[in-house]
């Protein structure tokens, strides 16, 4: 079979856009179909991060596009069976469809590869050990955006949907500008104190460990932490050695090892 008609190149086609392949099939009804129903199935993803959803209903509302458009791939053969007696495309035709494709996913607002490169982790070397032995000086790392808030083209700002849990390690902007890491101590609305290292929230000890064989010590007078930010200690060898104050929005995202 031409290269120009194999499965390989419809499969791709169907990667980049949902319903190109059958288009390029003229298979154009069934292709269209398959765009609008994906069309939705976008506009449902977005809507999700502003409904207060458990996770199995968000899952199944998600999951049934997913099936439909695993399906498409499926039916891809059986256009190709019946269809494969067709005059071929020419190449014209071919760089046509193959750019329409990847000019959708870099261009198009609820694409893939537009909402990855929108909502891409920030990556950083740790040039310190402040986070020992969690991470090491001279690792690469990265900050998760999409842990706690995501990158939607309709708003301005980035949309929180999940507050850091406490002992998360965040990479934030302090009041200064700087970007720093630190681990999670108090959530919007807490009362944090700590003695000696043993940490006390809203009154009562919290068991709570930090990951990764971080211990904490030092003392932190009794903080009130605003409704709309977080209570973020920076390190130094184990022992807290400044916490801010971080409004939501100057979280930059979840730190993690990026390999």
């Amino acid at each position: 079979m031409n290269k120009r008609n194999s499965p390989s190149f419809a499969f791709l086609l169907n990667l980049l856009l949902p319903g190109l392949a059958h288009l390029y099939w003229r298979d154009y009804l069934f292709g269209v179909f398959i765009f609008l129903i994906m069309l939705i199935a976008a506009v449902l993803f977005f809507v999700s991060f502003f409904l207060s959803l458990s996770f199995w209903p968000k899952a199944l509302l998600l999951a049934l596009p997913i099936l439909f458009y695993l399906f498409t791939f499926m039916d891809l053969f059986r256009v190709i069976k019946t269809k494969k007696r067709l005059s071929a495309r020419g190449k014209r035709a071919v760089i046509i469809f193959l750019v329409v494709g990847v000019v959708y996913q870099l261009a198009s607002p609820i694409a893939a590869a537009n909402f990855l490169i929108r909502n891409r982790p920030e990556t950083f070397v740790l040039d310190n050990t402040d986070l020992s032995p969690l991470y090491a000086r001279g690792d690469l790392l990265k900050a998760s955006r999409l842990s706690y808030s995501v990158n939607v083209f309709f708003l301005k700002k980035p949309v929180l949907h999940s507050l850091p849990a406490r002992y998360d390690v965040v990479r934030f902007v302090d009041a200064d500008g700087r970007r720093r890491n630190g681990l999670v101590l108090g959530l919007p609305a807490d009362e944090i104190a700590m003695l000696s290292g043993v940490l006390v929230v809203n009154g009562a000890t919290d068991f709570g460990t930090p990951p990764g064989g971080l211990t904490l010590w030092g003392d932190l007078p009794l903080t009130y932490v605003d409704d709309y930010s977080i209570l973020v200690a920076t390190l130094r060898l184990g022992r807290v050695d400044t916490v801010h104050m971080v409004a939501l929005p100057d979280v930059v995202g979840k730190v993690g090892k990026l390999l």
